[in-house]
């Protein structure tokens, strides 16, 4: 099933040039990018964003990690486009993540793990909601996508 999901590559992920490097992950597994945006957060959208987490002793401290340099909001399309993402990225703590994931390659401390990814349909729509108006979200198919797609129905 063809689904929308929100992909952040936090401020580490920026700082550390990393941004094409992870991008290019999503496009080379055949996600197709609907919007793309370089943002610096504000506490508002920060806390609205990490609003599930705000009783735990850590959400300070990602507020404060989020709002601290700019980072990239991404939507990503694709079939089981939330579980591949999520897959693709690897476990929160860089440590406990597999070879080959986002994080099990490039990242080493949970803090700075570079990329949010969301964790269910649900949570995809809320999120893409907070971070994207739908003008900024562009549907549209790829030439490729006959060699990455299966036809629908099949």
């Amino acid at each position: 099933m063809t689904e929308r999901t929100l992909v952040l590559v936090k401020p580490d992920g920026v700082q550390r040039l990393l941004v094409g490097r992870i991008l290019a992950r999503y496009e080379e597994r055949g996600l197709r990018i609907v919007g793309l945006k370089l943002v610096q957060v504000d506490r508002d959208l920060a806390e609205r964003h990490y609003a599930v987490h705000r009783e735990k002793p850590f959400f300070a401290g990602l507020v404060e990690f989020i709002t601290s340099a700019p980072l990239v909001a991404l939507a990503l399309e694709g079939p089981d486009a939330v579980a591949v993402v999520r897959t693709m990225n690897g476990a929160t703590r860089p440590n406990q993540a597999d070879p080959g994931t986002i994080r099990g390659d490039l990242a080493l401390v949970t803090s700075q793990n570079l990329v949010h990814a969301s964790d269910s349909p649900e949570t995809a729509q809320f999120e893409l909601d907070l971070w994207f108006r739908p003008e900024e979200l562009v549907g549209y198919t790829r030439e490729i996508d006959r060699w990455v797609l299966a036809p629908e129905g099949a």
